[in-house]
Parts: C-alpha cells; structure tokens; sequence
C-alpha cells in the first residue's frame, strides 16, 4: 500500500475488517478491494464503512472496468439496506461529478470538455474528497471536478463504495486513506 503521509488507511490491505458488505460481491485481491458482478445486478450494491466520518479529506485509486460507481460519504443505510447521501461519482458520463444518491440527484454535473482531458479509462486514476462543514470538493487526478457550498448536506455519515445495477462489470479501489479534521 501506498498511504499519504499524514492519513490513516481505510482498508487493511487483506480483508474487509472494518467494512460491511456482501461477500460475494466485494474480495480483496493482491492488495486491492474489488466489487465485481459476473451477471445482471437488480440494485445497487455497496460496502461501506463501519465507522462514520464527518470532516475529512480522503484519497483513493479507483479503476472501473464497467459503466458506473461511486464513492460514498457522509451517507446513512435506508431500511431497505441502500445508502443514501452524497457520491463521488465514477463511470462513463459522470466521473467527477457529486451526485446525492437516493436523495437530490445531480448537485454539480459531470463535465465533459474537463474530464476527457484528465481521465484514464480503464486505468488507476486518484480521487480525492474534501468534507469541511457544509464544503464539499472533489479532486480527481489532481484537478478539481466538483465544489460545493450545501448548508442542506449531512455532515456526517459512512463511506461506501457502490456497485451499480446493470451489466457485469468490476471497480477497484487501492491505497484508500482518509485524514480526519478534527479540530476546526
């Protein structure tokens, strides 16, 4: 692994102790956290977090292999097991854009003239978010993709990682790591 100087890691590197999720769906291979489906998924599928969060920045890699992902924070679990609350969002038409899962939809849209400049499809490529109050950023590949004031957001609640519903496919995420801003 490799962690930034100054986080801590959200994930150990050899299994899910920490996270909450279907085991069937997310392993950990060679060090890395893969959500995989071989067949048509009905829903969408997350491993989240034991632990709540509420100001942070966190770091990732993340490759999609599919059409659709996202990292999830500050997040709640519905009774019906699906989480709600904001996404960082991955995949074709969206990466870099900050969507409310099961909430308000698209707060800051995907841009695309931005994106293709930036992104490696098929590749590791870094995301970053940044939680502080009612500000939100996201960062990806070192450029920023996506900042909002929300004084309607939460500000605090798990992170997830989603496996979206549709055709087979595989996203992984690598050296994810988060610092905690405690003192504000």
């Amino acid at each position: 692994m490799n962690i930034k100087s100054g986080f801590t890691p959200l994930f150990n590197g050899k299994d899910l102790t920490g996270w909450v999720g279907d085991a069937n769906l997310w392993k950990v291979e060679d060090g890395v956290l893969v959500g995989r489906t071989t067949e048509n998924l009905s829903y969408n599928d997350f491993l989240r977090t034991e632990k709540e969060y509420a100001n942070f920045i966190m770091s990732s890699e993340v490759r999609l292999r599919g059409y659709n992902s996202g990292i999830q924070f500050r997040s709640i679990v519905r009774e019906d097991g699906h989480m709600a609350g904001y996404q960082a969002d991955i995949g074709d038409g969206c990466w870099g854009a900050l969507y409310e899962e099961a909430l308000r939809g698209h707060l800051v849209h995907y841009k695309p003239q931005l994106i293709e400049s930036i992104l490696r499809p098929e590749d590791w490529n870094e995301y970053q978010i940044c939680a502080v109050e009612d500000y939100i950023i996201l960062i990806l590949n070192g450029v920023v993709t996506a900042e909002l004031n929300d004084p309607k957001g939460a500000r605090t609640g798990l992170i997830g990682l989603q496996l979206h519903a549709g055709p087979p496919q595989e996203v992984a995420f690598r050296n994810l790591c988060i610092k905690e801003l405690l003192h504000l």
